[in-house]
């Protein structure tokens, strides 16, 4: 990214902040109605060619950042209502939640959702790339979260959508724009590429090593006794102190993707009434967590690692400690599928369909693989070191996002 051509732009005119050297004239504003086109047409996804076609919607593209998620065909995802069709040269915005502020540009033809709109730009005016950026950008969002505050779903509709007023610049301008941010997105490509092949190989290195598919050698290179198996009451404690003075008030839960969060960050408020958090389980640092919730993500119920503060708990969980050292190692251990098969085989599934009920003694009755302490320390510093890795690839996406946004602001209108 060259950024030797950008300069900045102090007078009061029609003009962004930051801006190319070559370009000296005012942008001009127009109606979004007067420089592109709302797709309407629809198609069947039921039938012939349209069923083979990628189908997009909201779900599909991830929020703020302008890309594509993976996605399947209109058939794979048994798609039988009346969808858009879009071409290679159609930018889709999602309609529904304008907050969440999903824009893409995907350069193929496929078929998207109702809660999609593929709009297409009229023809030496504006770019595909330069109306992404648009899509994107501080001043649309701020229009689009406005008009669409209404009881019920919040949604901006095509005469609110049309009616935004914005400014442009000339063709080779918006261009020269989109040429220099495509670039910052291609490094955000590569980054978030390299991040998702590195978590693929933690999982796949994590599964072979608990199943002693994969082993490590001693320093003279002999191989590590047998792994032990031990139950999970063996090697750690239920933990069931309560609150019973109300003295702690920060209340923990736990999220299959994000581990164990404080309750008011997750759901961005209190749930729990902090009057009365009496019979709520004390967590302490470094307990660990079962939350018998299943979901996609977690399908008989996530265990995590408390590495934030003493909190609570609701009663609902699960909370044990371990009296073994090395606590990284039983933390991969949860994240892999290997204690699955056996919290299935001693569920009762006549309970609630989103909920595992398993007893007490049940649960500390699961098997825990046991190597000796030095094969354990290999496997948790092994692990830990691809976390961190995948930690920086994080923070460097992050930040490549939070300079797009900046950009963003600065040369735009």
């Amino acid at each position: 990214m060259n950024t030797e051509t950008l300069h900045t732009k102090t007078e009061k005119q029609l003009v962004p902040q930051l801006r190319f050297a070559e370009f000296e004239e005012n942008w001009e504003t127009s109606l979004f109605d007067d420089l592109v086109f709302i797709v309407n047409g629809q198609v069947d996804p039921k039938i012939e060619p349209y069923c083979h076609y990628p189908h997009i919607g909201p779900g599909n593209m991830s929020s703020m950042t302008g890309e594509l998620l993976a996605y399947r065909t209109a058939k794979e995802d048994q798609q039988t209502s009346g969808k858009y069709l879009f071409n290679e040269d159609h930018v889709l915005y999602g309609k529904i939640n304008p907050q969440l502020g999903k824009v893409v540009f995907p350069k193929f033809i496929g078929v998207c959702s109702a809660d999609t709109y593929p709009i297409e730009c009229k023809k030496q005016k504006l770019t595909p790339y330069f109306l992404k950026c648009l899509l994107m950008e501080n001043r649309f969002y701020k229009y689009s979260v406005s008009v669409s505050r209404r009881t019920g779903m919040p949604k901006i509709n095509r005469e609110e959508l049309s009616a935004f007023r914005f400014r442009y610049p000339t063709l080779p301008e918006q261009q020269k724009i989109a040429s220099f941010l495509s670039s910052v997105d291609t490094k955000l490509q590569q980054l978030t590429q390299k991040k998702e092949l590195l978590v693929q190989y933690k999982k796949g290195v994590m599964q072979q090593l608990f199943s002693q598919q994969l082993r490590f050698k001693q320093k003279d290179g002999s191989d590590y006794p047998d792994w032990e198996e031990k139950k999970l009451g063996e090697v750690a404690e239920r933990m069931i102190l309560k609150n019973t003075d109300n003295q702690i008030t920060f209340v923990l839960t736990n999220s299959a993707i994000q581990g164990i969060v404080s309750q008011q960050d997750y759901f961005d408020k209190d749930i729990a009434n902090q009057s009365n958090l009496q019979g709520y389980y004390i967590v302490s640092k470094d307990d660990f967590v079962y939350n018998p919730r299943i979901s996609t993500s977690a399908p008989v119920g996530p265990i995590k690692r408390n590495k934030l503060q003493k909190g609570v708990m609701s009663p609902l969980y699960s909370i044990f400690r371990f009296n073994e050292p090395l606590l990284e190692y039983f933390e991969h251990y949860f994240e892999t599928t290997n204690w699955h098969k056996y919290l299935h085989s001693v569920a009762n599934f006549g309970a609630r369909h989103d909920r595992m009920n398993i007893t007490n003694s049940d649960f500390y009755k699961m098997p825990i693989p046991m190597p000796c302490f030095e094969e354990r320390e290999q496997i948790a510093n092994y692990l830990s070191g691809l976390d961190t890795k995948i930690e920086t690839l994080a923070q460097q996406i992050t930040q490549t996002q939070q300079f797009k946004k900046g950009l963003l602001q600065q040369m735009f209108v």
